[in-house]
C-alpha cells in the first residue's frame, strides 16, 4: 500500500509537467532503455528478424531504436492520462472520418472496433467515447493489487469508456443491454496455448491469433470497424477508420480474421517502429 502511494506521487508529478518536459523525460527513458537496460533487445530484434527478413541488420537497428522512442513516449503519456484534460486531449488525438461510426449507429448497429498494439493504444481507448456516439466498452484483465487495479480502471474509465472482466466477455456482450455497443479489441495479442484454435499468415509467419473478434460480432450482430493510428507529430495522433464488414453473419468462416488480421499488418509494415515489438508474440509457434 505504502508503495502504491509512493508510485501514484510521482505519477501526478509526472503528469503535471508541460508536454515540452515530458518529451524530455521521455528521451532520457529512451537512453535508458536502449543503452543502459537494453530493454528485450533480444526479444525485440528476433521478433523483427523473423517479421522481415529482407532487411538488413542495420535497417532492423533503426527500427528498434525509433521503438524505444515510441515505446518510452507511450510511458510518459500514460502518467499523462492521470490529469489531461478533455481539451487537451482534443488537440492532441482526432479521429478524420467519424462518419464511419455515424452512419452505423443511425442504422442501428453495433461495432467491435478492432486495433492493435500500435502507436498510443491506451489514447485510443480511453478517449474514443469522445469521438463517437456509440455507448463505448472494453475488456480489462484485472491486476491482482487492488489499489493499481482501482487506479487504472478511474484513468481508462476518465472520459466515458466502461470496462468489464475479460473472464466476463461473452457474458457481458451477450447481455449488454446497449443497442448500439462499441468494443474496443486489441487484435495482436497471444491466446495461451491450449487455447490455440486458428493460425493465419501474419508478417511472415504462421501466427495463432484469437477468434474473440469474429465470434462475437457473429452472436451479437456486430459491424467490424479496424482503426489506424497514426502519430503525425510528436505527442498528437489522428485515426482513420476503415469499415471491414457491416454485416458478417453470412461469411466465411476466418474471413473476419484474416482480414483484420491483414488490416493491422498493412499498416506495421508500412511503420514498423509504432508497433509493441517487445511482447512474445510467436512464443507458441512451432
Amino acid at each position: 500500500m505504502i508503495g502504491f502511494y509512493i508510485a501514484m506521487f510521482f505519477g501526478y508529478a509526472i503528469s503535471w509537467l508541460p508536454f515540452s518536459l515530458l518529451y524530455l523525460f521521455s528521451d532520457f527513458i529512451t537512453f535508458l532503455l536502449k543503452y543502459i537496460v537494453r530493454y528485450r533487445k533480444r526479444v525485440i530484434m528476433d521478433n523483427l528478424r523473423s517479421s522481415f527478413p529482407e532487411k538488413s541488420e542495420a535497417e532492423l537497428h533503426k527500427i528498434r531504436s525509433k521503438f524505444y522512442k515510441n515505446f518510452s513516449d507511450m510511458i510518459v503519456e500514460a502518467f499523462k492520462s492521470l490529469t489531461v484534460s478533455e481539451k487537451t486531449m482534443h488537440k492532441h488525438y482526432r479521429l478524420n472520418n467519424p462518419e464511419v461510426f455515424t452512419d452505423l449507429q443511425q442504422k442501428g448497429k453495433g461495432v467491435i472496433m478492432v486495433m492493435g498494439h500500435y502507436a498510443n493504444f491506451e489514447w485510443t481507448a480511453m478517449f474514443m467515447p469522445k469521438l463517437v456516439t456509440h455507448n463505448c466498452f472494453a475488456v480489462f484483465q484485472p491486476l491482482r493489487n487492488k489499489y493499481f487495479n482501482r487506479q487504472i480502471i478511474a484513468i481508462r474509465e476518465r472520459f466515458g469508456l466502461k470496462l468489464f472482466p475479460m473472464s466476463d466477455t461473452y457474458e457481458f456482450m451477450l447481455n449488454n443491454p446497449s443497442k448500439t455497443p462499441l468494443y474496443v479489441f486489441m487484435a495482436d495479442q497471444s491466446p495461451m496455448k491450449s487455447r490455440i484454435k486458428y493460425t493465419t499468415p501474419f508478417l511472415n509467419q504462421q501466427t495463432p491469433v484469437h477468434l474473440g473478434v469474429e465470434n462475437l460480432s457473429k452472436k451479437c450482430g456486430l459491424a467490424v470497424v479496424f482503426i489506424e493510428v497514426n502519430r503525425y507529430k510528436r505527442g498528437h495522433y489522428e485515426v482513420n477508420a476503415e469499415l471491414l464488414f457491416e454485416d458478417v453473419k453470412d461469411l466465411p468462416q476466418y474471413e473476419v480474421t484474416d482480414t483484420h488480421v491483414k488490416a493491422l499488418e498493412k499498416i506495421i509494415i508500412k511503420k514498423p517502429e509504432d508497433w509493441l515489438w517487445s511482447h512474445k508474440r510467436w512464443k507458441h509457434v512451432e
